[in-house]
């Protein structure tokens, strides 16, 4: 095979990964400041445990990605606003859970909104302010393949991106919009892959207070933590039929949102998938929270 055939094989399978990655079902949750846990679900909308465990269902559309404003700095926005945002939680609530219907996004430590515009033609990331301004904090091409977003303690913001679908890359972008790599994960290819998922894909992330990174890294079915030196290591691996898909902390917890395989004819069917939402305690003891049931 010519260097030319071999570089078109690549842009393709780049290209299947990132189009794969949008049929997949959300990696929205998150954590407000009570311990409630909110998670998107893709065949139904929102749901919210409550810290007795009730599981409490929240009428929203049926979105990918999910930021917490714990300050309501977007509470008296639109229900529906800047074309791709939907506020979950009603106006003028707090916290404000906003949703997107095609993008990763994280509310930033300055009040702003922060999503991945991963179009082909316009792979940015963009600052939203709760008047509707919009700027570009940084641009380039392998912005085309993120899968996760979130903020640091430090107002920075993590990406995953699958630009080189054999090793996907967890890199911080500062407010200035610097890029930086902080680390390199290469899944180890197996059997027991989730559904036309290459083992390297990784999804959802979040940051703690120490700067340690948690990644849902969905093809390999685990969950990785990365210390602020880079180290990576597995604290989590499911088998099938669960893959995580998002992850949030709280008070040192790492609470996982995972979905249940579904055959290949129902792929593209929403309500085929089953979210779950387990959390991994300090001392490592993994323990279901709730588990979403269709009937």
């Amino acid at each position: 095979m010519t260097t030319k055939l071999i570089l078109v094989f690549t842009l393709l399978l780049q290209m299947l990964v990132g189009t794969i990655a949008s049929a997949h079902p959300g990696s929205g949750i998150v954590v407000d400041k009570y311990g409630q846990i909110y998670f998107t679900d893709t065949g139904k909308g929102v749901w919210k445990i409550d810290a007795s465990g009730k599981l409490t269902y929240l009428p929203a559309s049926k979105f990918h990605w999910m930021t917490i404003d714990a300050i309501g700095y977007f509470a008296e926005s639109p229900k529906n606003f800047g074309e791709y945002f939907e506020r979950v939680t009603p106006q003028s609530t707090k916290p404000a859970l906003i949703m997107c219907s095609d993008f990763p996004l994280v509310l930033g430590k300055d009040g702003n909104i922060y999503y991945a515009d991963t179009r082909h033609s316009s792979t940015k990331i963009i600052r939203r302010t709760p008047d509707g301004k919009e700027s570009v904090l940084a641009s380039d091409k392998m912005f085309e393949f993120i899968s996760g977003i979130t903020v640091g303690g430090d107002g920075s913001l993590y990406i995953t991106e699958a630009s080189n679908a054999n090793a996907n890359t967890i890199r911080k972008i500062t407010m200035s919009g610097t890029v930086s790599i902080i680390a390199t994960y290469i899944g180890k290819s197996g059997n027991d892959l989730p559904l036309e998922t290459s083992p390297s894909y990784c999804r959802g992330l979040a940051v703690d207070s120490t700067g340690t990174i948690y990644i849902a890294a969905t093809g390999s079915r685990s969950v990785l933590k990365i210390t602020p030196q880079g180290k990576v290591t597995t604290i989590l691996q499911t088998t099938s039929p669960w893959t995580p898909t998002g992850v949030a902390v709280f008070h040192g917890v790492v609470y996982v949102l995972e979905w249940h395989d579904v055959t290949p004819e129902n792929l593209e069917v929403r309500s085929a998938w089953i979210p779950r939402v387990r959390k991994i305690g300090i001392d490592g003891n993994v323990t279901t929270v709730a588990t979403v049931s269709r009937n």
